[in-house]
């Protein structure tokens, strides 16, 4: 986005945007449509059925906009909005190709680029690989807990919000996939040493 939304500034269009002001609704819906499209393509590689998913959470959210609270974490409103939605519409159509409940055995693929944010040189090439291997083999509530924290940005809170769990399940999630990821990665590298 060409943008930055402070959270002040979000807080403010999502009251705006509940007393009826269309433009700071679509406002937020742009700023935040991109993150939310890309989580709900961690769902389901459809990308279609994730578009529908989003636009069916706009239409709900204008049409409720008056009975919704008002947030500090607008972000995590949303990402927890659009989990929601997919996961039961998933659920609602079995048919569909990766329609999983959820539960700790829900969908959940993220392709992280690490490269292009690790490697500079040719030395580095090796680690970024095997980083990315670790990542995909965690299980996949570890792997959500990672994507929100460090590729979404968000705060304990929030993702507390988003995957209805307690801040102490986010901790211990977050300490289990770190642990997994960097006692592998230390056994490589003093290998190597």
């Amino acid at each position: 986005m060409e943008y930055i939304l402070s959270p002040e500034q979000e807080t403010k269009l999502w009251d705006e945007f509940r007393s009826g002001l269309k433009p700071s609704f679509e406002k937020l819906m742009k700023f935040h449509y991109r993150g939310l499209f890309t989580y709900g393509t961690k769902f389901t590689k459809d990308t279609e059925f994730v578009k529908d998913c989003l636009q069916d959470l706009f239409m709900e959210l204008w049409r409720t906009r008056k009975s919704l609270s008002s947030t500090l974490y607008v972000k995590s409103y949303l990402f927890k909005s659009i989990r929601n939605k997919i996961c039961r519409e998933l659920h609602k159509n079995r048919w569909h190709l990766h329609a999983q409940p959820i539960e700790d055995n829900y969908y959940f693929d993220v392709e992280f680029s690490i490269e292009h944010h690790l490697i500079r040189e040719q030395t580095l090439r090796d680690t970024a690989s095997k980083f990315s291997e670790l990542l995909n083999k965690l299980p996949k509530r570890q792997k959500e807990i990672i994507y929100l924290r460090f590729y979404q940005n968000l705060d304990v809170p929030e993702i507390v919000q988003i995957m209805e769990i307690n801040s102490q399940s986010v901790y211990n999630l977050l300490h289990k996939a770190l642990a997994n990821l960097r006692d592998p990665l230390l056994a490589k590298i003093n290998y190597k040493l």
